[in-house]
């Protein structure tokens, strides 16, 4: 994949796939690189997964957890996923 938007859209599906198979789960942006995302994409790195984690928090997948002290999380919406594809 060539085009950062593809690539970007391709993480959020990989994303999306987790959370249907995990809906519970929660991690900060280097734990969803490192166990969330498939190895090809992975390669893409942090910035890639951060774009997709916006993508799918501004359509309501995910949600954001900010407490101070601690590294940024990020889950499904109100643990009641809904699917953006």
């Amino acid at each position: 994949m060539s085009e950062p938007d593809e690539v970007v859209h391709a993480i959020a599906a990989d994303i999306e796939r987790y959370l249907q198979q995990h809906p519970d789960a929660a991690d900060s942006a280097a734990g969803i690189l490192a166990w969330w995302v498939s190895p090809p994409l992975a390669g893409e790195g942090e910035a890639a997964v951060v774009a997709a984690l916006e993508e799918l928090e501004a359509s309501g997948v995910v949600v954001r957890t900010e407490l101070e002290g601690i590294a940024t999380t990020f889950s499904g919406a109100a643990r009641g996923y809904k699917a953006m594809h």
